[in-house]
């Protein structure tokens, strides 16, 4: 069955090794599925059998995403397993300017990390940005939850991120918040965001809580709005392929969860059987 992770992390190979180091060392975490860069995620993806992974650039201060959305332009320009959303900080002068750019540069979407980019979830800035974005049709990958490295203040909860998609206007992109809604906060999932409009993925957080919980928020949210990720490096997909193997799921479902919804969402044909 097809398999495609909508949520990885690659940097340019210049400095890949100590962007990955500086990550790990912050948030007390080894980077279990690879080294970071292009080419290792490549061969991680083939392993693991991923037909394509998506690599999801955050933006940490509004100068840096020029450089980063070139190497994102670059990486979809190559072709292969991996193709990349671009980069954007709320505090960007013109954010709807800027995710013009990207529309027209062939982007199918943006990551927003809250805790990174020093803004909650629910803020004018952040909703300005994703109204926009879902207006040009791109979707908007969120970080939800507790973030190692942040764990004291945690900006994009359930209860915020539900304040945001109730501030959203009309357009085709969607909002995808990460870590099955909310890393650790999976009761505050089942209160606030299960039944909204928002997709989740099940990167780095799918053997973190209990299959049972895992399971009813998948039926009760629905699996055509679940995600395959696995938030490589930290994770190898193919890992947390295994761990999704073992929910008690129809097939169907899981055809859904593995690559169906995200051929959906980036406007890919239905995979075609051999």
């Amino acid at each position: 069955m097809e398999l495609i992770d909508f949520h990885a992390h690659i940097f340019p190979d210049r400095i890949a090794s100590a962007a990955v180091a500086a990550l790990a060392k912050a948030g007390g975490v080894s980077p279990e599925g690879g080294a970071g860069t292009l080419d290792d995620l490549t061969a991680v993806a083939a392993r693991a059998g991923v037909t394509l992974a998506v690599n999801l650039p955050i933006a940490t201060r509004p100068e840096q995403a020029e450089s980063i959305n070139r190497f994102a332009k670059a990486v979809n320009e190559r072709g292969g397993r991996v193709i990349s959303f671009g980069a954007i900080h709320p505090d960007t002068e013109n954010p709807e300017r800027e995710l013009e750019k990207l529309a027209e540069d062939g982007f199918k979407g943006i990551k927003l990390h809250p805790d990174y980019q020093g803004h909650y979830a629910d803020d004018p800035a952040v909703i300005r940005v994703v109204r926009a974005a879902k207006r040009l049709g791109l979707h908007t990958v969120f970080h939800g939850g507790v973030d190692v490295a942040f764990p004291e203040n945690v900006r994009a909860t359930p209860a915020r991120l539900c304040r945001l998609l109730s501030s959203l206007g009309e357009g085709e992109g969607r909002v995808i918040v990460a870590h099955i809604g909310g890393y650790r906060l999976w009761d505050e999932v089942e209160r606030d965001l299960v039944g909204s409009e928002a997709l989740f993925d099940l990167s780095y957080g799918i053997d973190h809580l209990p299959a049972e919980q895992l399971t009813r928020i998948v039926r009760r949210h629905g699996a055509d709005k679940i995600l395959f990720g696995s938030d490589y490096p930290w994770r190898d997909p193919a890992d947390v392929d295994r761990v999704l193997a073992t929910l008690p799921l129809p097939e169907e479902e899981f055809g859904l969860i593995r690559s169906g919804n995200a051929r959906r969402l980036l406007g890919l044909a239905p995979a075609t059987e051999d």
